[in-house]
């Protein structure tokens, strides 16, 4: 014989639908990308930021400001040394920093140099860039 829900299991279902959320809300919080540091005239601190660079993030980010643009592709040719899921994960923490932005550019993933970022990088000549 088939039991009905009752009211008992609808407040054990909610409390536990409640407080699942409240888990997920506090791990988004927790996990989720620190602010860009920002100068005096709103716009980031690009070397301020650069400096919480892992050195491996200040690789790619180095090969980024010399290329300009560079397939997923390319990328993953030029650091074969780091594994795809790794390489990935670095490149999205610096396009979350906004040093660089991903796109797509026929089926590919692309990413490209911010624009103010790459201005203020050129225009600082303690920044070496290779031609």
């Amino acid at each position: 014989m088939a039991q009905g829900i009752n009211m008992d299991n609808l407040v054990v279902i909610g409390a536990a639908a409640a407080i699942g959320l409240l888990l997920g809300y506090g791990i988004a919080r927790l996990t989720s990308a620190k602010p860009v540091a920002k100068a005096a005239n709103g716009a980031p601190d690009w070397w301020a930021v650069r400096k919480t660079l892992t050195g491996t993030q200040l690789q790619i980010l180095q090969h980024m400001e010399a290329q300009k643009r560079a397939s997923i592709t390319q990328l993953q040719e030029k650091f074969e040394y780091i594994p795809d899921r790794e390489l990935y994960y670095r490149l999205e923490q610096i396009a979350l920093l906004q040093f660089i932005a991903r796109g797509r550019d026929q089926g590919d993933v692309v990413y490209t140099l911010n624009p103010a970022y790459s201005g203020t990088v050129e225009d600082d000549k303690t920044v070496m860039l290779s031609s």
